[in-house]
């Protein structure tokens, strides 16, 4: 059976493998309603903490670089940010298919406008790579690069270079509105940033009416923020504990995560569910499981 997303979500113009954006009409009505403190504790592209009403919402992420380009777009315009985008598309002659189509660039609908984009993009590349300090315009520069790079994705080398090679699209118009829908909607609603461990992450100012979120890496599934053992069975199991003893203070908690991958099974995820009487909802789409605590 196939599902359309319900329209009337605020989509994140970061996009990370995983994302919730297409499942949010699914997800969302399985949560409170009467939430005052919303904790994204691995947030990500911020799909669920944008649309999840509260009266305060905080995004967390080991991602420095991700938390400090949410925070630098939060405090600028969007006219600025776009402007500037739009100056370095101008400088480098990158391909604007809002102007004209993927022919055009000599493209297709497989290749779209990497071959035509490659050598732009790689310019671009090393001079985010060799940028010197970490201001607004290193934020403009990287946010260029997601928008041209591999699946607009966000990844860095163990020197901390943006690596991924170019990709298949460009700043087309259809992006720079969820961009200022996004961004809009950051800017009024009451949040804040942090970039803790989860381990490290201080709970202590959550009641009753909060609600923690969590969806981390999947233990049986690779992607971009996943790699080299970025997630491990001792994140698994220590993960899995810091929501039992939420449970313990009756703070409610939600867990997006995988049962079963590509002949790989959670057992741990499994045998911690069998153990506890949490509430579990199967989501339609092929890797996603889903635990709430109520």
């Amino acid at each position: 059976m196939q599902r359309t997303q319900i329209k009337n979500y605020i989509a994140s113009p970061l996009n990370y493998i995983g994302g919730k954006a297409r499942i949010l009409d699914q997800l969302l009505p399985l949560f409170p309603q009467d939430i005052d403190i919303m904790v994204d504790l691995f947030c990500g592209g911020c799909n669920v903490g944008m649309n999840v009403p509260a009266e305060r919402t905080i995004y967390n992420d080991t991602s420095l670089k991700l938390i400090g380009l949410l925070k630098a777009f939060r405090r600028m315009k969007n006219d600025t940010i776009i402007g500037r985008i739009n100056a370095i598309i101008e400088e480098l002659e990158f391909s604007k298919t809002r102007d004209h189509n993927f022919a055009y660039y000599g493209g297709d609908a497989n290749l779209g406008v990497s071959v035509y984009n490659r050598e732009k993009y790689l310019l671009l590349r090393d001079r985010f790579n060799s940028y010197p300090k970490v201001d607004n315009q290193y934020y403009i520069l990287l946010y260029t690069l997601i928008l041209f790079g591999f699946n607009n994705q966000l990844r860095f080398n163990n020197r901390g270079e943006f690596n991924l090679p170019v990709g298949k699209r460009d700043f087309n118009t259809a992006i720079e509105a969820k961009f200022r829908k996004f961004f809009d909607a950051l800017r009024i609603q009451n949040c804040e940033f942090q970039t803790k461990d989860f381990r490290e992450f201080n709970f202590d100012a959550l009641t009753e009416r909060s609600l923690v979120y969590c969806d981390p890496p999947y233990l049986i599934t690779t992607a971009t923020y996943n790699e080299k053992s970025g997630w491990t069975e001792r994140d698994e199991l220590d993960l899995l504990a810091l929501l039992d003893r939420l449970h313990l203070r009756g703070i409610r908690f939600a867990l997006s995560n995988v049962v079963n991958h590509e002949g790989k099974e959670n057992t741990l995820l499994l045998n911690w569910v069998e153990q506890h009487n949490y509430v579990v909802h199967d989501l339609f789409m092929d890797y996603h499981y889903v635990t709430i605590q109520q």
